[in-house]
């Protein structure tokens, strides 16, 4: 193993090789199976270096899973008020490229999701954003008239926001068989018959 001289690096260049090499070693050989040792020689620096950067090995996770968050963000910023259900089996079938590409390290941050405090405040929060920007998705689809005018909003992004719940349990469960935007798709089309003009 070379270990560069960490003076010689900027924080940034440190920190981002570090991320770098623990994604890939989570990616290898799984989050929990992934020592810092590892990540460290992966990354060319001192063990001290990573806590410099990394209190914990769940705070390279909390990164990943905020990175992953902004990723599905912008996915969200494309939903169309002129075609809502269209727009969100979309979405889905974009959210299931994501989760496919990342593998068995998505299932990890579920897991982490579930067990760790910390990430599963971090889960709620995004949920939070995620209802937000749900429901002025639909009060676009309002304006645009592609949804009646009086449907609740807030009843249609929670059964919205349960539907999409639902559809990703059901695909983590078993996603070499099955398909986010099929799931998500058949639940969509029930409420669809009940909100759209």
């Amino acid at each position: 193993m070379t270990v560069v001289t960490n003076r010689s690096r900027p924080g940034a260049e440190l920190r981002a090789a570090i991320y770098a090499a623990a994604i890939a070693m989570f990616r290898k050989r799984g989050y929990g199976a992934a020592s810092v040792n590892e990540i460290v020689a992966a990354a060319g620096v001192a063990k001290g270096t990573f806590f410099n950067f990394f209190p914990t090995k769940a705070h390279v996770l909390k990164a990943y899973y905020a990175e992953i968050d902004v990723e599905i963000a912008r996915l969200r910023k494309k939903l169309d008020p002129d075609d809502p259900a269209g727009s969100l089996e979309r979405y889905a079938r974009g959210v299931e490229r994501i989760l496919r590409r990342e593998g068995g390290l998505m299932l990890d941050l579920l897991q982490a999701t579930m067990s760790d405090p910390a990430m599963r405040a971090m889960d709620e929060d995004s949920g939070s954003i995620d209802a937000d920007e749900f429901a002025d998705f639909l009060r676009r689809a309002i304006t645009a008239e592609t949804l009646r005018a009086d449907i609740d909003v807030n009843a249609a992004t929670a059964a919205l926001m349960d539907l999409w719940a639902g559809a990703v349990r059901a695909w983590m469960a078993n996603p070499e068989d099955s398909s986010l935007a099929k799931l998500f798709g058949g639940r969509l089309k029930l409420l669809f018959e009940g909100i759209s003009t």
